[in-house]
C-alpha cells in the first residue's frame, strides 16, 4: 500500500505492506479456532484419547503466535520523502530506526523486472556507490506505479496519482 502526501515543495510517500486484518480481528480468528479446537479435544478425552488436549493448546498458542508475526512483518513501513536538496528514507515499525539521506542532485531511481510472473521486480535509489531498496513489501504493479511516482517527484512533478 502507497499512501503518498504531495505537499508544495516536498513529497512524501509511506510504503507498507497490506494489512487486511487487525489484531483484533486475528484474535477473533484465533478464539473462535480455539473453541473448535478445545471442543473436538475435549470430546476426544472424554473417549480417552486425553494425549490430544496439550496439542491442542499447542496449536492454538503456533497459530497466535504465526498471527502476530505476519501482522508485525505487515506493518513495517518506508517512508520516502523527496523535497528540494535530498531524498530522506526511513525504515522502521512504530518510528524511523533506521535512516538514510541522500542528496537529490546525485541520487538516481533504478527498477528492473524480469518478464517472470513470479517476479516483482527491484526497486532501489543508488547515491555515492550505495544503494537502498524500496518497496520490498509491493507487488510489481505497485513498484511500477512507486516508481512513476518518485520519477514524477525527482522531477518536480505534481504526483496526480494516489495508490492503494
Amino acid at each position: 500500500m502507497i499512501d503518498v502526501d504531495d505537499t508544495e515543495g516536498r513529497c512524501r510517500f509511506v510504503v507498507q505492506g497490506n494489512r487486511s486484518m487487525s489484531w483484533r480481528a486475528n484474535l477473533w480468528l484465533a478464539a473462535s479456532l480455539g473453541v473448535i479446537v478445545g471442543g473436538i479435544s475435549i470430546v476426544m478425552a472424554f473417549y480417552g484419547f486425553w494425549m490430544i488436549v496439550p496439542f491442542a493448546g499447542l496449536e492454538v498458542l503456533l497459530i497466535v503466535s504465526c498471527l502476530y508475526l505476519t501482522l508485525r512483518r505487515l506493518s513495517h513501513k518506508e517512508v520516502i520523502t523527496v523535497d528540494e536538496r535530498a531524498i530522506r528514507l526511513e525504515w522502521g515499525y512504530t518510528r524511523a530506526e533506521r535512516q538514510v539521506e541522500l542528496p537529490r542532485q546525485w541520487s538516481r531511481l533504478h527498477y528492473a523486472c524480469a518478464e517472470s510472473p513470479f517476479d516483482c521486480g527491484v526497486l532501489s535509489v543508488a547515491a555515492h556507490g550505495e544503494r537502498y531498496a524500496l518497496g520490498q513489501c509491493l507487488n510489481k504493479e505497485e513498484k511500477k506505479s512507486l516508481y512513476g511516482q518518485l520519477q514524477a517527484a525527482l522531477r518536480g512533478a505534481p504526483v496526480l496519482a494516489k495508490a492503494q
